[in-house]
């Protein structure tokens, strides 16, 4: 069954689509990249796959940020501090407490910049192949 689709609003005023599949301690998954779409990735076999493996056992809650996706589209500000306040608004209104936060590739600095800022609201960081700030990314000899 294909999540059901929600809006939150941020304190800047921008709608963030999010979803909730699964029951149980809530993991927040960050997108791999600064672009996503709920349901079109829904729709990829492989994602599907992976995000109903993520949810078998807990409540997994994924969004798409700020300018992409099913949210506001007409927005100005993709600073590292407006995407803070897309995770900040969807958590908020699930009135979610504590959560393990797991953020991938592009996705790293932000959740590495909540967990900072919200330790208390964090139960877990997972990271994986991310990187702490862009430069990090853009400079490395690899790219």
């Amino acid at each position: 069954m294909e999540p059901r689709i929600q809006y939150a609003k941020t304190s800047d005023g921008v709608s963030i689509a999010y979803c909730v599949t699964g029951e149980g301690a809530p993991l927040v998954h960050l997108g791999w990249f600064p672009l996503s779409h709920l349901q079109v990735e829904w729709q990829i076999p492989e994602f599907r796959r992976w995000y109903e493996r993520l949810a078998a056992k807990r409540m997994l809650v994924r969004y798409d940020g700020r300018g992409t996706g099913l949210s506001e589209r007409d927005v100005t500000d993709w600073s590292l501090d407006a995407q803070l306040l897309d995770l900040e608004a969807m958590v908020d209104r699930l009135r979610i407490e504590r959560f393990a936060l797991f953020g991938s590739l592009h996705s790293g600095p932000v959740a590495i910049a909540y967990a900072a800022r919200h330790p208390e609201r964090v139960s877990k960081l997972v990271l994986w192949c991310a990187y702490a700030r862009g430069t990090d990314f853009s400079q490395s000899p690899q790219v």
